[in-house]
């Protein structure tokens, strides 16, 4: 679960990083927007985001809330706000401000992908794929496969694995280098004993740099097709890069 977590947290911040970086974020629908205006408060919410990445909290919290106080109907400064309340553990206001924001504009993808990532992490599972789901309904969505790929891995936190292995394929069909997602999808087809589908679906998520899950992953789909070359490979790397991983623990004490 803690592995999870990270996955979903990954794509979480970058849903704002995304939609901050293209200067997108709508105001309340029929707001006079004063363009000088909205450039500050847009300003704020990118050093905010910016800040987020970096995870210097205090100060994005401050950009987050002038972004505010120069434009009170700038939703995605709300998003921002409600970001930075969840990393701090405070989660009332966390969920204020994603409601908030949600009031403001609930067209904008990033701020449902985002209150779908906090509602996961807090157990509330339904809840959260239903604001994935919102959030890849609008065609003008830059990353859909972020949403999906969360929608998985949340459903797969329900034990709904047949909807989790539909949102997964889903985002990999959409951008097959969402290596979250292939690695949550491989291993729901190595837990049902689909091994040969697991380990074409690894072959994603190891395109990128493996951590120790997914050459662990790779060392016991490898071990039930009886293919010791990949085995004693996929081994000798998690040894190497990860030697005091969890997973590597788990190797040696097969020996």
């Amino acid at each position: 679960m803690i592995a999870n977590t990270k996955r979903i947290i990954i794509l979480m911040f970058l849903g704002l990083l995304t939609a901050c970086a293209t200067g997108y974020g709508p105001v309340a629908t029929g707001s006079n927007v004063n363009n000088a205006v909205l450039d500050r408060a847009r300003a704020h919410s990118n050093l905010g985001a910016a800040y987020l990445q970096k995870n210097k909290l205090g100060i994005a919290l401050d950009e987050f809330t002038q972004a505010t106080q120069i434009m009170p109907t700038y939703a995605m400064a709300y998003n921002g706000l409600a970001m930075v309340r969840s990393a701090l553990g405070q989660d009332e206001e966390a969920e204020f401000n994603f409601k908030k924001a949600l009031e403001l504009d609930p067209t904008i993808s990033e701020s449902h992908n985002n209150y779908g990532t906090f509602l996961c992490s807090r157990g509330r599972y339904a809840e959260s794929v239903e604001h994935f789901l919102q959030a890849v309904s609008n065609p003008l969505y830059a990353t859909p496969y972020l949403a999906y790929a969360n929608a998985g891995i949340c459903s797969e936190r329900a034990n709904d694995l047949e909807n989790a292995e539909r949102y997964l394929k889903k985002a990999l069909q959409i951008q097959p280098l969402t290596h979250s997602a292939a690695l949550e999808l491989a291993e729901i087809q190595f837990k049902r004993g689909d091994v040969v589908a697991a380990k074409k679906t690894l072959r994603n998520a190891l395109v990128s740099s493996p951590n120790a899950e997914m050459l662990w992953l790779g060392v016991r789909i490898a071990r039930l097709l009886d293919d010791k070359n990949n085995e004693a490979s996929y081994g000798l790397e998690l040894r190497k890069r990860f030697p005091q991983a969890k997973e590597t623990k788990l190797l040696l004490n097969q020996k």
